[in-house]
This record gives C-alpha cells, structure tokens and sequence, in this order.
C-alpha cells in the first residue's frame, strides 16, 4: 500500500464460489468485506451476502459470463446497504463462478475529500487574492492620492495578505504533521507566552468589542513544550472564540496547574457548536457552518492542527458547548511532554 494510503483502515477482498447460484465456498474475508468496523462479521456480513447474492446488479453479471465473456465486473452503491460502495468481480472457471468482493467506500470518501480540499482551498485562495488585486487597481487608478482612501485600501492588502499566510501556514502544519510530528521542546514559562498570546489577540478583541481575560496564578511551573507549537494552539482556540463571541461577550484564558500536569481552558460566552457537530470538530477540513466559515475564512484546519500538536504532547483536549452560551475548550498536558 502507498504511503498516500496507508492512514486508510484495510479493506479486504473476499471471495466466494457460486455454483447454481449458491455458495459453495466462501472465505474468512468475505463477511469482513461486507461488514463496517463496528459491526460483528458473522452477523452483518451473512445478512449482507444474502442480499449480495439477491442483487440484480450480482446476478446480471454473472449471467454476462454465460455470454463467453471470461470475467466481467462492475461497481455500484447497494440499495441495500446505504453510504456504501462495492466493487465486484466474477470469473468463470470450471469449478464454478469466482466471485471477487472489495469494499471500496473508504476509497471514495478519500477522493470526495480530496476534491473538496482543493475546492475550499481555492475558494479560500481566490477571495483575498480578489481584494488585494481590486484595492491595488483602485490605488492604481487615483486613490493613491487621497489619505484616507490610500490608507484603507492598504489595510485591506494587509489584512489580506495576513489572511492568505494564515492558510498556508496552515496548509504547512498539516503537511508536517502527517504521521509522527517531529516536536522541538524547550523549558519556557507558560505564563510568559500566555501574556504574549493575550498581548497579540488584544486589538483584534476589541475591534470585535469582546473582553479578553487570562486567569492564571502568579507562579506557575516551568514546562518542557514545543514553545512554538503550544502558541500556535492558543492562539487558535482565542481567536476563534473571539471571532465567534458577540459584541461585549468575554473570552478567557485559564492556567490551572495539577500536580505534575497543567490544565489549559479556553472559554468564549459566544454562539456555541451545535451537539450534532461536536464529534466531528477535530476532523480535518470539517467546518460547523460553512457559510459562516466563508466570512471568517478557513478551510476547517485549525482544530485539527490543535489536536494533533496536543496529542503529540502527549495531552488531551475536549470540548463543551451550549448554543448560544459559549463554548469550553479544555487541554491537559503534563509538564515534561518527553
């Protein structure tokens, strides 16, 4: 299996021998094949080639054999079994009819993925790319000389330039991250960058008009992280709370130490993840509210990043929300992550 492939879970082929429409011989892979991961083969499976067996595409090309045609195969979307794709081949030999079954759903889903990648991708490239080309040829054709336009339009070339190195440097993570992340740990104190992070977030909070809080106690321990990486982090969940918590909402940021661990809690009094969506939050490219998302831009990278960095500390994080309440980002991580 190529490296591009081989996060995916195996899939076997099973196979089994027909003669006079019946099942003479069937392998061990067979049910597995036609089961899904948190199902039990020896039930879902047998129920699944019943109707394996029963299906019109099945029979048709099988009965394509008697035709002369050494083999033959299709692949189609059960209606008995919704969400999933089968690839089925059929062989004529003197045994009998050899029948080849492949579960190829994961296959799917990876290039569904694949292609919404690069569409979110592009949108997200093409819409600042859009400003900072309209405010450049608005400076071009004369705003150029009056203050306050030449002033905004160079603000906007800012803001979205800052916009577009935010997504690749997203796009990066993601890239370095992929199988075991290499981590650079230093001794730092926590409380220093969590100023540093407050200190960056502070204008953008109150261009929202959100207040931002870090509580902390004055000393803390020294931690062994990836200074860099745990920025990184923070500096997510606090942006993000901000941009989803309503004019004179509050964010925070908490530091509570724990014996040999330390307790992070990002809390927002904002419009909170819906129950359905919490679950998939993690997941790379997911996004809660993809219109939303267009306004604040993203491709849904920026949780995913977070955990990996986290579990890579070996910590872990969680997540509690109440629709329009606020949300609670909470990570653990011990203080020597090697």
């Amino acid at each position: 299996m190529s490296d591009k492939a081989s996060f995916l879970p195996p899939r076997c082929e099973g196979l089994a021998l027909l003669r006079d429409s019946s099942v003479v011989y069937r392998s061990p892979s067979l049910l597995e094949a036609l089961s899904d991961f948190d199902e039990a083969p020896e039930q879902a499976g047998h129920e699944r080639l019943e109707n394996l067996l029963a299906d019109p595409e099945l029979q048709a090309l099988v009965a394509s054999l008697k035709d002369g045609r050494g083999e033959a195969s299709l692949e189609f979307a059960p209606a008995w079994w919704p969400g999933q794709v089968l690839g089925v081949s059929a062989y004529e030999s003197d045994c009998g009819t050899l029948v080849a079954v492949q579960n190829r759903t994961l296959v799917h889903r990876l290039a569904n993925i694949q292609q919404e990648f690069v569409a979110n991708v592009s949108h997200e490239l093409r819409t600042p790319l859009t400003s900072i080309r309209m405010a450049a040829e608005s400076l071009q054709m004369g705003a150029m000389a009056n203050d306050k336009l030449r002033a905004k339009f160079a603000s906007n070339i800012q803001r979205e330039a800052e916009r577009l190195t935010r997504l690749v440097n997203e796009l990066l993570v993601v890239a370095n991250l992929h199988g075991r992340p290499t981590l650079h740990l230093t001794e730092f104190g926590l409380l220093d960058l969590a100023q540093e992070v407050i200190g960056t977030l502070d204008p953008h909070a109150d261009l929202n008009h959100v207040q931002l809080k870090l509580v902390a106690p004055q000393e803390l321990p020294m931690v062994r992280w990836d200074r860099d990486r745990i920025q990184q982090v923070l500096i997510n969940l606090v942006d993000n709370a901000i941009k989803f918590t309503p004019a004179s909402g509050t964010v925070t940021l908490g530091l509570d130490p724990k014996r040999d661990r330390i307790e992070i809690q990002v809390t927002d009094t904002g419009i909170g993840i819906p129950e359905i969506d919490r679950p998939r939050i993690f997941d790379r490219f997911y996004r809660v509210d993809k219109s939303r998302s267009r306004v604040t831009g993203g491709v849904g990278l920026g949780l995913s990043i977070v955990k990996d960095i986290i579990v890579a500390h070996k910590g872990t994080i969680e997540v509690a929300s109440v629709i329009n309440q606020g949300t609670t980002f909470t990570i653990v991580l011990p203080v020597h992550a090697d």
